[in-house]
């Protein structure tokens, strides 16, 4: 599960207060916030990108973390001349070594900023995974005539060398789902957060660094490991959406969409020394979940799908909707490519706290797609063909 949606939640119903009374604001010049919470006061310096009629804000800081806050939480506020300029990357690794707990390092490549006290292989072979997942997303969507746009912030990554040190950071982020996630997005920190999932520094700390690079890919190109690349692949995938105007943070994407476009991205290519190459191959696990919920059960499913992300929330049901949301991507991105851009391309419009109704996002799935029953049938023919 995409752990960006678990600590989400609480989130999601501050943010629909706010956006019940919110006026959309987006300027060039820099804003100062002081804000006290929590018996603290401390001023926040950045761009207000939502300001409610009471006072509240959607304020976004200089490193791209974004801050909902309340009206009786401001203790004033000052614009600068100065224009809004994100942080560089060295500038952001400096902020990151202060902030995590002591040992953490930092690794830069060329669009990341990763932060680790695990092995610097490791982090360099994640880096450069990701640096391979962010080649090929631009030239997936550039092929398919989607204009996406280079991040603004750098691109942020935690990885911790092990599931204690990861579990106690994001435990506040993800609360009591922390232990069923190894990895995840957090969109309102604009961070991917994980650990090293090949085990290695926990085995022998001593040799922290001096594992050897085929060391992790013989290890992460095992059968066993599949889903642990899914994951890192899954996480950033999300990061990259909503840093390149495919998709816009605090933003009502449906769930169906997000996750599906991960699950799209994710799957590994264990043949590949490096891990992952390549975009758009059968998703095995997703589809053997796929035929197993759906060979038997009514129609409909569809429609509540593109209306209601409740299925994603709860974990008795969020299997059986990644898979959907899977199933439909893959069809529309390999037999209805044309509306399905159509179709993304009216969803990145979306403005902070815009939030469809149900009965709007099912309309707009008509207009780009026609009847939801009529595709849902579609879907099931090819998901049966597939081998």
């Amino acid at each position: 599960m995409a752990g960006y949606r678990s600590m989400g939640k609480s989130l999601i119903i501050r943010v629909a207060v706010l956006a019940a009374c919110c006026i959309g604001s987006r300027v060039a010049a820099m804003d100062r916030v002081m804000i006290q919470r929590e018996d603290m006061e401390r001023e926040l310096v950045g761009r207000v990108l939502v300001e409610g009629q009471d006072g509240s804000l959607l304020f976004q800081t200089l490193d791209g973390v974004m801050w909902v806050i309340e009206a009786q939480e401001v203790r004033g506020r000052r614009r600068d001349e100065l224009p809004f300029r994100p942080l560089s990357k060295k500038e952001i690794g400096r902020r990151l070594v202060e902030e995590l707990p002591r040992g953490f390092q930092i690794e830069t490549t060329e669009h990341y900023v990763i932060a680790y006290n695990t092995s610097r292989a490791y982090a360099r072979w994640c880096g450069n995974l990701w640096e391979r997942l962010y080649r090929g997303f631009f030239n997936y969507w550039g092929t398919r005539r989607f204009p996406l746009h280079e991040p603004e912030f750098p691109l942020v990554a935690l990885i911790f060398d092990d599931r204690a040190g990861f579990e106690a950071y994001a435990k506040e982020e993800l609360g009591s789902a922390v232990g069923a996630v190894i990895g995840y997005y957090n969109f309102r920190s604009n961070r991917v957060v994980t650990f090293d999932l090949t085990g290695l520094a926990q085995q022998n700390r001593s040799r922290r660094h001096r594992f050897q690079s085929s060391e992790i890919r013989q290890l992460l190109a095992q059968p066993a490991a599949e889903r642990n690349v899914a994951t890192l692949v899954h996480e950033v995938t999300h990061q990259l959406a909503y840093n390149t105007g495919l998709q816009t943070r605090f933003a009502g994407n449906p769930f169906w969409v997000a996750e599906g476009l991960a699950n799209f991205f994710e799957t590994p290519d264990l043949r590949s020394s490096k891990g992952w190459r390549g975009i758009g191959k059968v998703n095995h696990y997703r589809l053997v979940q796929f035929r197993r919920n759906r060979a038997a059960q009514a129609t409909g499913w569809l429609a509540g799908l593109v209306q209601d992300d409740a299925p994603f929330r709860n974990s008795k049901t969020a299997g059986q909707a990644y898979a959907d949301a899977w199933a439909v991507n893959y069809y529309f991105l390999k037999k209805r490519v044309k509306d399905y851009v159509a179709y993304l391309t009216e969803l990145s419009k979306l403005q902070p706290l815009e939030e469809p109704s149900p009965e709007q996002r099912l309309a707009t799935f008509r207009r780009h797609f026609g009847d939801p029953q009529r595709v849902e049938q579609d879907v099931l023919k090819a998901m049966r063909r597939l081998r």
